[in-house]
């Protein structure tokens, strides 16, 4: 790649009907336990002011002070280059053990390991971990290890030096955004992803498509375009604050400004652009899709909900078209902005190379989406990993471990969290602003062209703003 909530008033009718109701089967583990009374208008109008106010701040930075932040990088010091085949075949194993309690495990999702570890830990946990650390997973995933599992026979074993097929440079990230939303749907609209046999089919069929990929293009060449969690992974690193050069045989660990690494991500292509906008419009859709207002707007009392088989075709319809909307307005919001600053940039260029803005903003909204769920669920995770065949054992001296569920039903610690969900939405949209904007003073030799070229985007942000505290406020179910 190229460098470059409703307020108080309107909860209360609902509340009395709400806590009425008897609990529906959820799909994830857990849900939102009470509805907060909280000024919520507030909220969310100071949430767009500050990320307004954080716009009009950037358009006063110059293009040294953009600089002075790329400069600001610290070396911690080096460490010895690792053999990466240990730690991958080591989460073979693990991903192999978890697969096998997904088969003849305990059949309650709240106490089979596979889909708390999958979900909990790895896809929520691992996430955050990301943000924070780098990139653990291209040093913990487990496909160099199976790659060299499979080419182990001597017909094969070429194939890890040349593979049979060159990959495609038409193609880019287009798989990965087929299995991306493979993967969405099958989370997000599927009537059982909490299902343990069920998982465990899915996990193969993964390992299965990820294997033939590698295989006949590859292992770099997949994991760089094909697969969809090393690119995941490997996208949110970049907010993380640390970092590693590799030198001869030896790392060079260093610390950043958090999220500066962004504006080194060069220029995606339209696939690449796509999963990024995928990434957030799937964890989006996850919250909007339970709304009472979402529920009442496809036909369904909120009251009585019917559960997921009974809206999977709605449901699937709703997620292309949330994936579709949302790459329609940041679309609209380019071409504006180049409108405004009278540009002679190509669109194209362009759209590559703003997307990178949106990351702060799928990462804001996973950590928020998912926060409750990691607080209460890696508490069940954690006694599951004790007797993951539901025979009695107690290897880690877990199982009968007290969870406290209380972490997502008080008053107290709901209002905690609720405030942390705020705070990582309003922060991931300031950051977003401010990755946006220097990025146009790269792109744009004017400073008055890059200030103009980001009003529409702004625009966006601020609106996606209210759109998120208004899921994080307003009544669902299911």
């Amino acid at each position: 790649m190229a460098r470059c909530v409703r307020g108080a008033g309107g909860v209360l009718p609902w509340l009395g009907f709400w806590l009425s109701m008897p609990a529906p089967a959820f799909a994830h583990a857990t849900e939102r336990g009470i509805i907060l009374l909280l000024p919520t208008d507030l909220y969310i109008g100071g949430g767009a002011v500050v990320v307004a106010l954080t716009f009009a701040l950037m358009a006063a930075v110059p293009a040294a002070g953009l600089e002075a932040l790329e400069r600001a990088r610290f070396a911690l010091g080096s460490v010895p280059a690792w053999n990466p085949v240990v730690p991958s075949a080591a989460m073979l194993a693990v991903v192999a053990a978890l697969v096998a309690t997904g088969y003849w495990g305990n059949r309650d999702p709240l106490s089979n390991p596979l889909p708390l570890m999958l979900w909990t830990v790895w896809w929520v946990a691992l996430t955050f971990l990301h943000a924070i650390l780098g990139n653990l997973w291209a040093f913990l995933h487990p496909w160099l290890a199976l790659h060299r599992l499979l080419t182990v026979p001597p017909f094969l074993r070429r194939w890890r030096r040349a593979p049979p097929l060159s990959y495609p440079r038409a193609a880019g990230y287009w798989p990965a955004v087929v299995l991306f939303l493979a993967f969405a749907w099958f989370e997000l609209v599927y009537p059982a992803p909490q299902d343990p046999a069920l998982l465990a089919h899915a996990v193969v069929v993964y390992f299965l498509i990820t294997a033939a990929g590698a295989l006949l293009f590859g292992l770099d060449a997949w994991l760089r375009h094909g697969e969809i969690f090393s690119i995941f992974f490997r996208i949110v690193s970049w907010l993380s604050p640390f970092g590693a050069d590799r030198k001869g045989e030896r790392r060079t660990v260093f610390v950043t400004v958090p999220g500066i690494r962004l504006l080194d991500a060069g220029i995606f292509p339209a696939g690449g652009a796509a999963f990024i906008l995928l990434a957030l419009s799937s964890v989006s859709f996850d919250g909007f899709s339970r709304t009472f207002f979402w529920l009442d707007l496809v036909g369904e009392n909120p009251l009585e909900y019917p559960g997921r088989t009974a809206l999977v075709g709605t449901n699937t319809l709703g997620l292309a078209a949330v994936f579709g909307a949302l790459v329609c307005v940041y679309c609209l919001a380019v071409v504006l902005g180049n409108a405004l600053a009278r540009s002679e940039a190509p669109i194209g260029t362009q759209l590559g190379c703003f997307v990178v803005a949106i990351i702060p903003i799928a990462f804001g909204y996973h950590f928020a989406h998912y926060l409750p769920e990691l607080l209460l669920d890696s508490q069940f995770a954690l006694r599951a990993l004790s007797d993951p065949f539901a025979l009695g054992w107690d290897l880690i001296g877990t199982r009968d471990m007290h969870v406290h569920a209380s972490i997502v039903t008080n008053r107290e610690s709901i209002e905690l969290i609720w405030n942390l969900q705020v705070v990582g939405i309003v922060a991931a949209h300031v950051v977003a602003v401010a990755i946006a904007h220097f990025l146009a003073i790269r792109l744009f030799a004017n400073p008055r062209a890059a200030v103009l070229s980001q009003i529409p985007m702004t625009a966006l942000m601020i609106g996606y703003t209210m759109f998120g505290l208004w899921l994080l406020s307003t009544p669902a179910a299911g």
